[in-house]
Formats: C-alpha cells, sequence, structure tokens
C-alpha cells in the first residue's frame, strides 16, 4: 500500500483529528509545518471541524441521550452510524469527512459523560483530554473502520496527499459542501435506535 493510504496513516489522521476536536482550534504547541501529510491534517481539521460544529450545534439536545459512556459504546454507536452512511456502497471525500466529524462528536459527549460536573451540557473544559487508551482505542476503530470501507477508493482517487487535499483546497463552493455533508451525519444521529 502507498504511502499515504495504509491503516497506520488513517490512524494517525484519526488521533490528529481526535486531539484536535477536544482541545478545539487553539494555537499548536508544535506547528504543523510543511510538507503533505501536514496540508491534510490542516484541511481535515479545518473540514471536519467546520461538520462537527455544525452537526453538534444542531443536535446538542440529542447527543446527551447518546449511550458512549466507554469507548466499546462509543465504537458500538460509531459503527452504526457509519455503517449506515456507507451501506449504499457509495465512497466520497465528504463521507469520510463525516466519519472523522462523527469521531469528534463521540469523544466529545465521551468526555462529557465520563465528567464529575452536574452540568453536561457545557462543552469539555479547554485542554480536558480522553485517556490515552481511549484515544488510541478511539483512532483506531475509526482507522480500521475507513482502510476496510474506502481503502481501495482512496487509492484509486489520488490518496490523502493528493485527492483529498484537491478537493479541499479552499474553493468558493466549499462551505455549501460542507453544510450538506452535516446534514447527511445529522440524519444518521437523528435515526440511532
Amino acid at each position: 500500500m502507498a504511502h499515504g493510504e495504509g491503516l497506520g496513516y488513517v490512524q494517525g489522521l484519526a488521533r490528529d483529528y481526535l486531539r484536535h476536536a477536544l482541545r478545539g482550534p487553539r494555537p499548536e504547541a508544535r506547528p504543523l509545518g510543511p510538507g503533505p501529510a501536514a496540508r491534510v491534517r490542516r484541511l481535515l481539521r479545518e473540514t471536519a471541524g467546520a461538520v462537527q460544529r455544525d452537526a453538534e450545534r444542531a443536535l446538542r439536545p440529542c447527543l446527551a441521550g447518546l449511550p458512549v459512556a466507554s469507548a466499546a459504546a462509543a465504537r458500538a454507536v460509531f459503527l452504526a452510524v457509519a455503517s449506515s452512511e456507507f451501506e449504499d456502497g457509495v465512497v466520497n471525500w465528504g463521507r469520510l469527512v463525516t466519519v472523522f466529524a462523527l469521531e469528534g462528536i463521540l469523544a466529545r459527549e465521551l468526555l462529557r459523560q465520563r465528567g464529575d460536573r452536574e452540568d453536561r451540557d457545557l462543552d469539555p473544559e479547554p485542554g480536558l483530554d480522553l485517556d490515552a487508551d481511549t484515544a488510541e482505542e478511539i483512532s483506531r476503530f475509526v482507522a480500521e473502520f475507513i482502510t476496510s470501507q474506502a481503502g481501495d477508493w482512496i487509492r484509486q482517487n489520488g490518496g490523502w496527499e493528493h485527492g483529498f487535499v484537491q478537493k479541499f483546497e479552499p474553493r468558493p463552493g466549499w462551505p455549501a459542501f460542507l453544510g450538506a455533508t452535516a446534514k447527511v451525519l445529522l440524519c444518521l444521529l437523528r435515526h440511532l435506535p
């Protein structure tokens, strides 16, 4: 498998996005730097982050009811939602972005449900993070899903460092596309059992 398409690469993307989703868009202690991999991470943070923010705003009341008090429970919800999104066999970059947004939503909700605070409607405190084992487990099941469902498609469509970057380099239609992608995720989450 070429660089940028394997399980390890995708797990690195999932791990990076998970950290970003939990800590928010604040200045990095370590800048991403130049290069194709850094560009992929930056674009993924921007695109999935926009989808995640829209979905969280629209679903705020529903998210508290998601049964994600453990990584295993988050995995079950993740697989139910992500599998529904791909059950028609169609793969595209927008659907892959929603997978990362879903990862962020579930991780933030898991963190909220594990918290000791009475007001669970608040966002996790800045800098609060999942334990390393839980974060690793989440990034692993996200990466396994993406590579099993879309690995061949990603390779055939230029990989993360070419196909994904070309699709999401800043364009005029980008916000409308992300809005539609967020709506797909909202529909899937609303129909959870």
